[in-house]
């Protein structure tokens, strides 16, 4: 992208100095000299200046417009990878979420499971204690299966472009 300003800038400096030095060849003399001829190297020489000013010219033009394509594909480059992080930073943002719901779970199968190991061990069968220890397994295999969907989700996410066809692409 710098080779291309850089270019730009020579190519401008260059056009600049032919336009001036093309003004004074097409100005008349001034009065004060005496009046010559045009002779034909003169004119040759305007000929050929206004030509390479011709060209200097064209190729700023396709320069500028290579710029500008340049330009729109980084935009869009842009565009897309911040599309992606947010959509990732929403997905990282969830994830956290299960994770700490499923912590929150663990802790309350742990103290369910050591209040029912610590009646069974006193020989007292609570049914309330063996339910809440039932419970929150249930929900601790809830919140994994929730984790697990998240996660096949987003790798599918992943696959889906490498799954489907470009478009205009060939169809086989």
């Amino acid at each position: 992208m710098q080779d291309i300003e850089l270019h730009e800038g020579r190519l401008v400096a260059a056009l600049r100095r032919l336009e001036a030095a093309a003004t004074q060849l097409a100005q008349p003399p001034a009065p004060s000299a005496p009046a010559l001829a045009p002779d034909a190297a003169a004119g040759a020489e305007v000929a050929r200046l206004t030509g390479l000013l011709d060209e200097a010219r064209e190729q700023n033009v396709q320069l500028t417009e290579r710029l500008a394509t340049l330009r729109d594909r980084h935009q869009s480059g842009l565009a897309t990878l911040e599309g992606r992080i947010t959509a990732l930073t929403g997905q990282i943002d969830a994830q956290g979420l299960e994770m700490q719901r499923l912590r929150t779970v663990n802790v309350q199968l742990r103290e369910a499971m050591r209040a029912l190991r610590h009646g069974l061990s006193a020989g007292v069968s609570d049914a309330t204690q063996i339910n809440r220890a039932l419970q929150a397994e249930v929900e601790a295999l809830h919140v994994t299966r929730q984790i697990e969907t998240a996660e096949l989700d987003q790798l599918l996410a992943a696959l889906e472009p490498l799954v489907t066809p470009a478009p205009g692409g060939a169809d086989a």
